[in-house]
C-alpha cells in the first residue's frame, strides 16, 4: 500500500514537471521574438511591427513666413544662366536695390530709372508653398547654373501667390524663392536672373 502511494506521488510530480514547458497560447517567450501555439509544439514568428509616418498634405514648414522675413531687403548678387543673357553677372541694375517684403506686401523699396530692371511688380497678401516632386526637380533643373554660381547646393524651391497683383515672370509661374543660408534667400527673376537677396544693414 505504501509502495503504490508513493509510486503515485511520483508520478503527479514527474506530469507538474513536464506541465511547466508547455507553451501557453499568446505567451511570448523571453529570450525569442517567437510565440507558441498552444497544444501543438509548434511555433510562429511574431508579426512585424512598422512605424508609418504620414506626413501633412501641407505641414506648416511648407511654407516661408513673410511675417519672419518682414524688412528691407537688399540685392546682393546676380547670376544667369549660360548663353545670350540680357543681363550680366553682378548686373548693375539690380545691385544694391531694395525690396519691401512683409505678410501684406512685397514691393520693390523704389522704382528703378534703369530701363534693364523690372521694379515694377507689387504682390499683395504673399503667400509661398514649398514645391516637391516633379515640379521642384523642373525648377532645379531650370535655374541649375543660376544656383551653381550662387553655390546653393541644394535648392528648396518655394513658388510665391498673390492675393492680388503679381511677383515676377508670370509665364514662368512667377518668381521662385530658394533659402539659399546665413540668413539670405534667392528669387528667381526676369530675362532669366536670380537674385541673391540678404536683409538691409539700417
Amino acid at each position: 500500500m505504501a509502495n503504490r502511494r508513493l509510486l503515485l506521488i511520483l508520478g503527479t510530480l514527474a506530469l507538474a514537471a513536464c506541465g511547466s514547458d508547455v507553451p501557453v497560447a499568446n505567451q511570448t517567450a523571453a529570450t525569442t521574438t517567437a510565440v507558441g501555439e498552444a497544444g501543438t509544439g509548434r511555433v510562429t514568428p511574431a508579426p512585424t511591427v512598422t512605424n508609418t509616418i504620414v506626413q501633412p498634405a501641407d505641414p506648416v514648414a511648407s511654407q516661408m513666413d513673410f511675417a519672419a522675413l518682414k524688412g528691407r531687403w537688399r540685392v546682393a548678387a546676380v547670376a544667369v544662366g549660360d548663353g545670350v543673357q540680357a543681363l550680366s553677372t553682378d548686373d548693375p541694375a539690380y545691385m544694391g536695390r531694395m525690396i519691401d517684403v512683409g505678410p501684406e506686401r512685397l514691393a520693390w523699396a523704389a522704382a528703378s530709372t534703369n530701363p534693364s530692371a523690372s521694379s515694377s511688380d507689387i504682390c499683395n497678401g504673399p503667400v509661398t508653398a514649398r514645391q516637391t516632386g516633379a515640379a521642384a526637380r523642373d525648377y532645379d533643373q531650370q535655374f541649375a547654373v543660376q544656383l551653381a554660381r550662387l553655390k546653393i547646393a541644394r535648392p528648396d524651391p518655394h513658388a510665391v501667390e498673390c492675393d492680388s497683383g503679381e511677383w515676377g515672370p508670370q509665364a514662368a509661374g512667377g518668381a521662385i524663392f530658394f533659402p539659399a543660408g546665413d540668413d539670405r534667400v534667392a528669387m528667381s527673376w526676369y530675362d532669366g536672373a536670380m537674385l541673391l537677396l540678404e536683409p538691409a544693414k539700417p
